[in-house]
């Protein structure tokens, strides 16, 4: 295997903190299939480990998970509060990713009112069902099928995977991204707010999802979604918040201006610490 050295970073906290789907767990480390082939690395310390079914360099790893950002001085931008300071302290090395736009959106739409283990399920019988087959290590894995693929897809057959009325936003939006009416090359020429707006043109895809997509994939590190957990952590310790208004945009451009422009890393922090240390109910 290759390796980089890094710094101020937790491959466990960045890949278990709720904000990706497209990365598994896999004995020591970790797995993507969804970025053309098998990709494999693993945390050692300082050093972090990795391989592909055929070829990666250490440049696109970097980023694919934001090696390069300035994490200190982030965090020393958004630490405006005690429960901020004590979020970042539970998980200093959680870094943002930068999952590929396609299987980002596919994944967080089989988000939608939906828990995290049944979205890891679905999501791999959808790779399983319909997506390009790799070898690696003398394994066969599955990647995420692209727009065209699912485009032609049957919506009762994706129904009966898991995805019950999922399946027909998944289809409508595979459609309208296979016949180029939203496509990742313009979305990422956007401001934030341009992009946002142009995701909810698709089928499905709401103020949260957009987001979602506009953080872990496009780069828009202001972006702030909004989902249960952050709402109680408006509700609790963020009255600025909820007397901007009680509308999803609303709130979300509070955050956006009291957190700045790296409103989504503390949004992924407080949302990590949140769900981590919740008392059983």
């Amino acid at each position: 295997m290759q390796e980089i050295t890094v710094r101020d970073f937790s491959l466990r906290d960045t890949l278990e903190c709720g904000q990706t789907f497209c990365w598994t767990r896999h004995g020591d480390g970790y797995l993507c299939t969804d970025l053309g082939q098998v990709i494999y690395v693993e945390q050692q310390g300082d050093r972090l480990l990795y391989e592909a079914s055929e070829e990666v360099d250490a440049a696109s790893v970097r980023r694919l998970f934001r090696l390069d950002d300035p994490l200190r001085d982030i965090q020393t931008e958004i630490a405006k509060d005690d429960v901020m300071r004590e979020a970042i302290a539970f998980a200093p090395g959680l870094r943002i990713v930068s999952d590929p736009f396609f299987p980002c959106l596919v994944t967080f739409i089989c988000s939608i009112r939906n828990n995290i283990p049944s979205i890891q399920r679905v999501a791999q019988r959808i790779r399983e069902g319909y997506g390009p087959a790799y070898e690696f290590h003398g394994q066969r894995y599955h990647g995420m099928p692209g727009p065209d693929v699912l485009a032609r897809a049957d919506v009762n057959d994706l129904r009966s995977l898991g995805l019950d009325w999922r399946a027909e936003f998944i289809v409508r939006t595979a459609k309208a991204i296979d016949e180029g009416l939203v496509t990742e090359r313009k979305l990422r020429r956007l401001s934030y707010e341009e992009a946002h707006h142009e995701l909810k043109t698709l089928h499905g895809v709401g103020d949260k999802v957009a987001d979602c997509v506009c953080l872990f994939s496009l780069g828009f590190l202001e972006s702030f979604p909004i989902d249960v957990w952050i709402e109680r952590v408006i509700q609790r310790h963020y009255d600025i918040f909820t007397e901007s208004g009680k509308s999803y945009a609303k709130k979300s451009k509070a955050a956006r201006e009291y957190f700045g422009r790296y409103a989504g890393y503390a949004q992924e922090y407080l949302y990590y610490y949140t769900r981590s240390t919740a008392r059983p109910s």
